[in-house]
């Protein structure tokens, strides 16, 4: 099984819940462009232009996963340096959330950013590599095993990214004056 094509798909699902995230709730990736000082298109309102981003990653997420290959492997790397760039702005201005999934308490963290660099890295390196259904087709059972490795990858990712911030900001003690 090529482990870069399973991360690589794992970032794409991470794309796909994202984007689905910012459709439904795009309040929370609004505010936080507005709080960064981001440009916006001035046709469209902070929630549009979320919620047009969010239809965007939702699109290259489904073209990772059906299509494969090294042109949306490549665009999926640009994203999540762009999704690093995000997270260590927010991190810099103090940010409440990262805007990613649609939670406001999921503040960006230093892991947020590891993790977005280490999936933009495995997307840069599945440009060489075999495509999603290229390794399904490879694999018994219709890869059956292949996509439930992604699946688990992936749950793990959104675990690192929203869960665990979480749980480490309330772990931290409050000193009330």
């Amino acid at each position: 099984m090529d482990v870069a094509t399973a991360l690589h798909a794992a970032a794409a699902v991470l794309l796909l819940l994202a984007g689905a995230a910012k459709v439904a709730r795009p309040s929370i990736t609004a505010d936080l462009f507005f709080s960064l000082r981001m440009p916006r298109l001035r046709f469209l309102s902070g929630e549009a232009q979320a919620v047009a981003i969010g239809v965007v990653e939702i699109g290259l997420g489904m073209a990772a996963l059906a299509i494969g290959g090294a042109v949306t492997a490549g665009i999926v790397g640009v994203f999540y340096v762009g999704f690093t760039a995000v997270v260590v702005r927010a991190l810099m201005v103090g940010a409440t959330s990262c805007g990613c999934f649609g939670r406001a308490e999921s503040p960006p963290t230093r892991i947020h950013v590891a993790g977005n660099v280490s999936l933009a890295a495995v997307s840069f390196i599945a440009i060489g590599g075999a495509t999603p259904l290229e390794v399904m087709d490879d694999q018994v059972a219709g890869g059956l095993g292949f996509v439930i490795l992604v699946g688990v990858l992936a749950g793990l990712f959104l675990v690192l990214f929203t869960a665990l911030p979480e749980a480490m900001a309330a772990r931290r003690p409050r000193f009330e004056s």
